[in-house]
């Protein structure tokens, strides 16, 4: 099976940077009363000129949307659009729905950026009451429902976890591609020349890559390349993404904190429990200089994160 692919792909890098903070248009932070403001004005007035229908048809308000206490800010509003719907409406390809976002949007008279990497367009939007603006990020989506589930949010006003939802996706990551990482090319000497794994891509699922160790000059050379010729899609439905990572039985219901996927990743039912050092030190990997490390993995693993 083929995904459509609108533009590159969002890395663990890039998606980190969701984190960071910044804005790409002139805007301010927005009390939660006003990002609900905000939103009901894309709504009404952003989607039709796209050829939305509206939440929970063609499009999703994402992350932390609705999740945070009333004393705290949100930097911008972050909606999955699906791209296929754009597509459709507009009589586009894929690869030119990125581009027709952005500059309707920019006709319209809207502050617009693009970022490329993450699939995405940022607007300005006048803050109803006040003469600020708030930043709305456009994201596309081959699946909302995939896109609902990787840029999940814990609810924080339910105290649903202490974690950001990032650290839940690390770990994930760390197992598809460690739990699914085989050897398919050595050298004469018996060192790896090429590797094939599983990736998660936010903007569109799983996927089995390869990469390989060769350098121009013909030696190994210490970080791999990716082939991109070897890309294969594997999946983006969600409960099949759970299943791969957590084994049979486990559904996305399971594992939408960190708590809840650290549990199940520590349980013994996990299928993978050889690789558990392997997958702890990608996720290492992942936070560090980032995140704060969870209290549950370095009791557990103090020899990595010590």
């Amino acid at each position: 099976m083929t995904l459509p692919r609108i533009r590159g792909f969002l890395t663990l890098s890039e998606y980190l940077k969701l984190y960071e903070g910044g804005n790409a248009v002139e805007a301010r932070p927005m009390s939660q009363t006003e990002t609900k403001e905000v939103y009901d004005y894309v709504q009404k007035n952003v989607f039709p000129k796209l050829g939305l229908s509206g939440e929970g048809i063609d499009a999703a308000v994402i992350g932390s949307f609705g999740k945070k206490n009333p004393d705290q800010t949100s930097g911008d509003i972050d909606v999955a659009v699906s791209a296929d719907v754009i597509a459709a409406k507009n009589d586009l390809t894929f690869e030119q729905v990125l581009d027709f976002v952005y500059n309707t949007m920019k006709s319209e008279g809207y502050e617009t950026a693009i970022a490329r990497g993450f699939n995405q367009v940022s607007i300005s939007v006048n803050i109803p009451g006040t003469k600020d603006f708030g930043q709305v990020d456009l994201m596309l989506s081959t699946n909302l429902d995939w896109s609902r589930f990787i840029y999940h949010s814990p609810d924080f006003t339910k105290a649903e976890s202490k974690y950001k939802g990032a650290y839940r996706n690390i770990l994930l990551m760390g197992i598809i591609s460690e739990s699914k990482r085989e050897v398919e090319k050595t050298t004469d000497k018996g060192e790896t020349e090429e590797y094939s794994q599983y990736a998660v891509r936010m903007e569109s699922g799983v996927y089995k890559v390869q990469k390989s160790f060769l350098g121009k000059k013909g030696g190994l050379v210490k970080t791999a390349k990716l082939l991109h010729e070897y890309d294969k899609f594997i999946t983006n439905t969600p409960e099949v993404v759970v299943e791969l990572a957590f084994g049979k039985g486990v559904v996305p219901a399971d594992v939408m904190t960190f708590e809840s996927a650290w549990s199940k990743f520590m349980s013994n039912d996990f299928p993978y429990k050889e690789k558990r050092d392997a997958i702890v030190k990608r996720f290492y990997a992942g936070i560090r200089g980032r995140f704060p490390i969870p209290e549950e993995a370095e009791k557990a693993f103090p020899n990595i994160f010590n």
